[in-house]
């Protein structure tokens, strides 16, 4: 976790609040005994003709990372293994696996090594352990930075039953520097409690612990502390205390410190029943600091005002405070924030930071009376005005909701804790609006049972336990008001451990200190933001100051890096739809804290604009496919960017939202997981008009030069509406992406005539984009991954229409001298058709390729070819009485063909040329005159060599 090198940290307050220690303390379990290693060539001595070790397995998915043994490197004058990156977009390991001697049972394992490091930066510069039919996440063992000299590090892990091998993998991953490892052990343990103490680069010593064979089943874990290795557990040595829970960090050490843990167990009566065996780690000796955004938060404290603020790193000096326009003061920013009075406040409620003259953060006054996000009183007002409306959308998602709520968990789907979750969060509203207390005593019964069942860190994937602590933070902040105090604190002894759910869990995707953009971050960050927002300042809570900052700069990160101007983000709707509809709840909760740094980044993607311009009024809401997105269906986020959208355009898109997820829409949502944002945040007093009489803001076609992701609409009026999508990925993050280079999707007319595979990434003939020996884009790796390379030549939106054209260059994704289509998207009737696409691909390399241009429709979509019309051979996809009719001017040596429902235009050599004009419309298709590189339709011609200066008219 980011933060900044302080060597002066507060203890958490739930440390110091915690239970005295028994008066006699159990003593150390049983001492460990080991077995012998169980890893071949653990000291790298043994050495392949290619110069790896002998039996480890390279692996390098990303990057320029090197990979070597060295003579004479190790500690003692051997042989160690070298791993070199020169940035944090470098992963490069080595890696193997051995048998677990024990998988009917949970087995411990030491795992031991010398390691040394140079310059290290980045994600992990560590051991990974992974655990083969065991179901957990990974562990990362001895991981390191900075730079520093041999150092021998050991660490436990528990491979839990049914862990068949353990994957052992000395990596730099996602990071750059000189890694060097030597003398790599993995022993069985045979011990009945053990601890491991695994620094951070970040400053945090994350601890984890197991039992074994104890007389009781443990209630809770004390986690002593000491700076000397042969300490005894005492009151004194207590940093935290957590029930049910086997893992945490300590976020109180200092740059360089040495200190010793041990764990004691201790009964439902606070009866200690053992104590694990010792394990000491070194604090890393200079602090990463990761924070990235200037922020400030505000909180009413009793009569007082807390003002925080926490800076980008790396910044140092004088800061001015201002309440208002009142300067307040100048303070230095290491001092992390100040408390006003209400004298120096002065009745403001606004606060800024000033810092080398200009503004840096601002934040309003928040409170922490609950409720305290998203349910505020002007949201409740307006939502109760809403469903009062007799048969409008939020009154149909109110009943709906409310006889879910009355059925119970089982009227909702998934597992026991999502099930409860989800109806807790819907009962808390409830109770919001009613003011009926049962619903908040429902609420606590979901909370209860949910939080009893979270997998928390017992599966490989963290997003699950996310995906309902953000309702657990809603359920809290919405029924706090109705529950006693002991249902209060039962809540907060199960926010303790979700707090250190979220100190211990990791994964590439959210680690990762350059890449903030997958759906991860905006999922577990998210989630975490919300709750730690909802419980700051209660109970054993302090306000949580510094992690709220670091949280909030994660996710602005995330909201500039995953999402264009215009909304697009490569993963597709569905992830952006899943990520957002988790961390909307923090973000607004951020908000409605008075927190300012998310306010631009939130408000800033078009998010209602994408949308209008890629959900179709066929009768289940085809859409435009890009990433993995599906083509059908809504998009459950939708009621959350109401707020967001922009004040002139907002009633055009609620027009839209009626008609694909209201109450009488192609797909409505009223029962959709976000049915209770439908109801909290109606636009009450917005009335709904028809887009085509719109600004041009809602009509006009969105460009995204960054992404390389541009979408089209012909009008908003019904299934027949024509909808263009193209992309040409010139740009890529950690996520899911599909092949997008040159991509094209394509709904007019009541059929989707060219679509994508979603998640069906080797289902080549659903892609709709030209393929390069059978290869959708990069040929030199196996994986096809897209090297997000692409980039815009030019792009321009059509004056009254909502076409445009485009050229791209995607000769880098390809790996092939030239790749570059040009595109005009001429949505207004021509010639007897609705709309006209006609593009030129222009292929060439020195060596000759097979080059397939494919349109993959619907199912169902009829098509026959080879008719030749004026020169040009054509094409004819048929649905009911509506067509997509294409001409493929100078044929001569293309070969038309259909496999697996996909149609082609087939070239081979060492260059190909794509000059393809589609027309689409309903009943008689046009006829088109070609002559050479250029094809007419009624009165309008496109030059197919010189697109660009196609400037068709109005509408």
């Amino acid at each position: 976790m980011s933060r900044a090198a302080s060597t002066s940290r507060r203890l958490p307050r739930s440390a110091v609040l915690a239970t005295a220690v028994a008066a006699t303390l159990a003593a150390t379990l049983t001492p460990p005994a080991f077995a012998e290693s169980l890893l071949p060539n653990g000291g790298f001595e043994q050495v392949t003709a290619a110069g790896l070790p002998e039996g480890w397995g390279p692996w390098k998915p990303a990057g320029n990372g090197t990979i070597a043994v060295v003579d004479g490197a190790g500690p003692d004058g051997s042989r160690a293994l070298e791993l070199r990156g020169d940035s944090a977009d470098d992963r490069t390991a080595v890696g193997r696996r051995v048998t677990n001697p024990n998988p009917g049972k949970v087995q411990f394992f030491r795992v031991s090594l010398d390691v040394r490091a140079e310059k290290v930066a980045g994600y992990a510069a560590a051991v990974r352990v992974q655990y083969v039919g065991g179901g957990v996440p990974l562990s990362l063992v001895g991981r390191t930075s900075g730079t520093h000299d041999w150092r021998r590090v050991t660490e436990y892990v528990a491979a839990p039953a049914g862990t068949t091998e353990l994957s052992v993998e000395p990596m730099l991953d996602s990071a750059s520097g000189r890694y060097l490892i030597d003398n790599l052990t993995v022993e069985a343990v045979d011990a009945a409690g053990v601890t491991t103490a695994s620094p951070q680069p970040t400053g945090e010593i994350e601890l984890a612990w197991n039992f074994a064979g104890l007389a009781a089943a443990p209630a809770a874990y004390e986690i002593h502390r000491s700076a000397d290795p042969d300490f005894t557990p005492s009151a004194d040595t207590r940093i935290r205390t957590l029930k049910n829970f086997t893992a945490a960090e300590d976020a109180t050490t200092a740059p360089g410190s040495a200190y010793t843990y041990k764990v004691v167990a201790l009964a439902a009566d606070g009866t200690p029943l053992g104590t694990t065996a010792p394990a000491t780690a070194t604090g890393a000796a200079v602090f990463e600091d990761q924070q990235r955004t200037d922020v400030l938060s505000a909180t009413a404290v009793g009569k007082e005002t807390r003002l925080a603020w926490r800076f980008t790193a790396g910044a140092t000096g004088p800061v001015s405070v201002y309440a208002g326009r009142h300067k307040v003061g100048t303070y230095d920013i290491a001092d992390g924030g100040v408390t006003l009075t209400n004298g120096q406040r002065r009745g403001a409620d606004g606060f800024t930071v000033v810092r080398d003259g200009k503004v840096a953060a601002t934040a309003t006054r928040g409170s922490l009376q609950h409720p305290r996000a998203e349910a505020t009183r002007d949201r409740l007002a307006d939502a109760r005005k809403a469903v009062a409306v007799p048969g409008s959308t939020p009154q149909k998602a109110w009943q709906q909701l409310l006889e879910r709520v009355q059925a119970g968990p089982s009227a909702y789907g998934g597992s026991v804790y999502s099930q409860n979750c989800v109806w807790g969060s819907e009962a808390a509203l409830a109770h919001q609006l009613t003011r009926e207390e049962s619903y908040a005593q429902r609420a606590f019964e979901g909370f209860v049972a949910s939080e009893q069942d979270l997998p928390y860190l017992t599966t490989t994937n963290l997003l699950e336990s996310a995906n309902c602590i953000v309702r657990l933070a809603q359920i809290y902040d919405w029924s706090y008001d109705a529950w006693t105090d002991e249902q209060r604190a039962r809540a907060h002894e199960a926010f303790q451990r979700m707090e250190a759910f979220f100190e211990v869990g990791h994964h590439p995707n959210i680690d990762r200190a350059n890449d903030k953009a997958s759906n991860w971050v905006a999922v577990i960050r998210g989630a975490e933001l919300a709750m730690r927002l909802a419980i700051r300042g209660d109970g054993p809570f302090d306000l949580q100051e510094r992690r709220i900052a670091d949280l909030t700069d994660q996710l602005r990160r995330h909201l500039d890096g995953a999402y264009a101007d215009t909304g697009w983000d490569q993963e597709g709707l569905d992830y952006l739809s899943y990520g957002l509809t988790i961390a909307a709840p923090g973000i607004k909760s951020s908000l409605d804290a008075g927190i300012g740094a998310l306010e631009r980044s939130w408000n800033r993607p078009q998010f209602a604009g994408l949308l209008m311009r890629s959900l179709s009024l066929r009768e289940k809401t085809d859409r435009l496919q890009w990433g993995v997105g599906n083509p059908q269906g809504g998009v459950a986020v939708s009621p959350l960017f109401f707020e967001s959208t922009p004040k002139e355009q907002l009633p055009y898109w609620l027009w839209h939202f009626e008609r694909t997820m209201g109450v009488g829409g192609t797909t409505p949502m009223t029962a959709s997981s976000q049915a209770l944002a439908t109801v909290l945040y109606w636009p009450v007093g917005v009335t709904p008009r028809d887009p085509d009489r719109g600004p041009a803001s809602v009509r006009r076609a969105f460009l995204d030069d960054h992404g390389g992701a541009y979408q089209f609409r012909s009008r908003y009026q019904d299934k027949d509406d024509v909808l263009v999508g193209l992309t040409n990925r010139n740009d890529t993050h950690l996520g899911w992406n599909g092949y997008e280079t040159f991509g094209l999707t394509l709904i007019a007319d009541d059929a989707t005539w060219a679509r994508s595979t979603a998640k069906d990434l080797t289902k080549r003939e659903l892609l709709s984009k030209p393929l390069i020996d059978g290869r959708p884009e990069r040929r030199s790796v196996a994986n096809d991954d897209s090297l997000g390379q692409g980039s815009t030549l030019q792009s321009r939106a059509y004056e009254g229409q909502g076409g445009g054209f485009v050229s791209l260059d995607g000769h880098l994704n390809y790996e092939v001298a030239k790749a570059r289509r040009d595109i005009a998207v001429d949505l207004r009737p021509v010639g007897g058709a609705d709309s006209v696409i006609a593009v030129h691909d222009a292929f060439a390399d020195s060596v000759p390729h097979r080059y397939d241009w494919q349109l993959s429709p619907e199912a169902g979509v009829g098509i026959t070819f080879g008719e030749t019309e004026s020169g040009a051979k054509t094409f004819l996809f048929r649905k009911g009485d509506s067509y997509l009719k294409g001409w493929v001017l100078d044929p001569d040596g293309a070969e038309l063909s259909v496999d697996k429902g996909a149609f082609r235009v087939t070239r081979t050599g060492t260059d190909a040329d794509f000059r393809i004009v589609l027309a689409t419309g309903r009943g008689t298709p046009p006829a088109a005159v070609a002559d050479g590189t250029m094809l007419t339709l009624g009165l309008t011609t496109y030059n197919l060599d010189d697109l660009a200066s196609h400037r068709p008219s109005a509408r």
